[in-house]
């Protein structure tokens, strides 16, 4: 981590994704981080990278991380995104 991410839940900011998006169209100024209780860690600033960030949290959580309860959190999650994504588009 390079400590440019944001700082919400300083001083101790537990596990999970965080993305600060100060305006819509200032994106140059989105910044984001994630941590995992694996160990994993990372930050991004910049809009293109903080949305590769946030794939990578998503993947890194359903299909890489060790422990098994994470991935499988990270399948549910998953699959009521899908649902609800498909729900649209009959829409």
């Amino acid at each position: 981590m390079s400590g440019l991410g944001p700082t919400v839940g300083n001083p101790w900011p537990g596990y999970g994704l965080r993305v600060r998006l100060d305006h819509p169209k200032a994106k140059s100024l989105a910044a984001a981080d994630y941590s995992c209780p694996c160990g994993r860690a990372e930050d991004a600033v910049g809009y293109a990278e903080v949305e590769a960030l946030v794939v990578r949290f998503g993947r890194h959580q359903r299909d890489e991380c060790p422990l098994p309860e994470i991935r499988a959190k990270a399948a549910r999650h998953y699959a009521a995104l899908q649902q609800s994504l498909s729900k649209r588009k009959r829409k």
